[in-house]
């Protein structure tokens, strides 16, 4: 006996899972001399089984799921060690499948879980009257400890596995509902983005309009004098009394007024055309190659109506030859939010207010812009949150406080620059550098 049971520890050592139930089986099934043998796992809900390892003479085999309902292994499934030494299928005529197999013995121990409930079978079916039933039964109850920890094992393993794929479904779950909370985050900030660059165009064109009325008025009353000269002239020379003194004085305010006209006229067009420059840079992303001195002299000239309202003026100190390639909408959104700024936070009506903007080169070749108002400047808080979304100190006044974070943004991802807030105690100062 010693050395069967070391045969069938052999057999089924550092095995797992189904190898060890195809193992175990097998050894068991030698051993007994059984026609059929099976360890097989109960579905109580559907008072079914399902074999597990089925070795019919001697082989492996297809497993089986069959109904409990008529059959031994019913009394083994009610925690029962089964056994019929001959003519089960007497015992249990409607257990078709008995006799189809032509089965005469019967041998079932029930197999438990940590709970002590029954989960599983071991089954032995002979063709012929068992002749050593106490053997085979001993050998399932010396190996049924042994089969009910690998069955736990696999049903904690099973349990597992379920836990985690259910995790993964969950976590999958989630993260495509945090994508999609991310992506409606980031629509309304493209949305919260756009509607504060459309609030700053909007008062850039209330700003313009305001700017445009004087050289437009100007132009009319210039041309609303050479009309009214135009009138007297004609009635003089239909009369016959036309003198020359007369033509004289027509010709002399003809020049000054057309002249006039001419300036006011041209300050009205580059005052527009410097607005759609702007405002079309605004939206566009493109990398171009710019004059970056006169591109900055264009942005200040489409915000001249803004920064007439706080009567500030601009001090522009950057090199005439600064030919670089960069993205010229980045910078306009720049200088539009850092003036913005400089005339809705720092200044007050009244001061002399003063905006410096100077470049220079720095040792790696990047181009370096220094950004200064002589307004109130900062508070601790405000220097700490400037370039928080939505951080603000004229909430009151409809402030979004998108401005300066859309600054930060457009330094490092527009112009893959560098950006700073230098000690400066006379305002407010920036400063920030990107490669050209």
């Amino acid at each position: 006996m010693d050395s069967m049971l070391s045969t069938i520890i052999e057999k089924v050592s550092n095995t797992r899972g189904e190898a060890f139930f195809n193992s175990i089986t097998l050894a068991l099934h030698d051993a007994i001399g059984a026609d059929f043998t099976f360890v097989a796992i109960l579905d109580k809900e559907n008072y079914s089984s399902h074999t597990l390892a089925l070795v019919a003479d001697g082989k492996l085999v297809d497993n089986i799921s069959y109904s409990l309902a008529n059959t031994p292994c019913a009394n083994a499934a009610d925690d029962s060690v089964c056994c019929y030494r001959a003519d089960v299928t007497a015992t249990f005529p409607d257990d078709l499948m008995l006799q189809d197999m032509g089965i005469e013995g019967y041998l079932g121990t029930p197999l438990h879980n940590l709970k002590g409930e029954v989960m599983g079978l071991i089954v032995a079916l002979y063709r012929r009257p068992i002749d050593n039933h106490s053997w085979a039964l001993e050998l399932f109850k010396l190996f049924s400890g042994r089969i009910e920890a690998e069955l736990d094992r696999v049903e904690h393993e099973k349990k597992l596995e379920q836990a985690n794929q259910s995790l993964e479904t969950k976590v999958t779950e989630r993260t495509e509902h945090l994508n999609r909370v991310i992506a409606d985050l980031k629509q309304a900030q493209d949305k919260l983005v756009e509607s504060e660059k459309m609030g700053a165009m909007g008062s850039l064109v209330a700003g313009l309009a305001h700017e445009v009325n004087t050289p437009l008025g100007v132009a009319i009353t210039s041309s609303s004098v050479i009309k009214e000269h135009r009138d007297l002239l004609v009635n003089a020379y239909r009369s016959g009394d036309l003198s020359t003194e007369q033509l004289d004085e027509f010709l002399d305010v003809c020049d000054n007024a057309l002249s006039l006209l001419d300036i006011n006229l041209h300050r009205a067009i580059e005052l527009v055309e410097s607005f759609k420059r702007t405002a079309a840079d605004q939206h566009n992303n493109d990398t171009e190659h710019i004059n970056l001195a006169q591109y900055y002299h264009q942005v200040i000239t489409a915000l001249k109506p803004l920064l007439n309202t706080m009567q500030a003026q601009v001090k522009l100190e950057i090199p005439t030859d600064w030919e670089v390639d960069t993205v010229p909408g980045a910078h306009s959104q720049i200088l539009t939010n850092l003036l913005s700024n400089s005339i809705s936070h720092g200044f007050t009506q009244g001061e002399d207010n003063q905006i410096h903007i100077r470049g220079k080169r720095l040792a790696d070749g990047s181009y370096h812009i220094h950004y200064s108002d002589n307004g109130k400047g900062l508070n601790e808080e405000a220097r700490k949150r400037i370039f928080e979304p939505f951080y603000t100190t004229a909430r009151a006044k409809g402030g979004i406080g998108l401005g300066m974070s859309i600054v930060f943004n457009l330094v490092h991802q527009q112009l893959n620059g560098a950006l700073n807030l230098p000690e400066y105690d006379k305002g407010f100062a920036m400063e920030f550098s990107f490669k050209g």
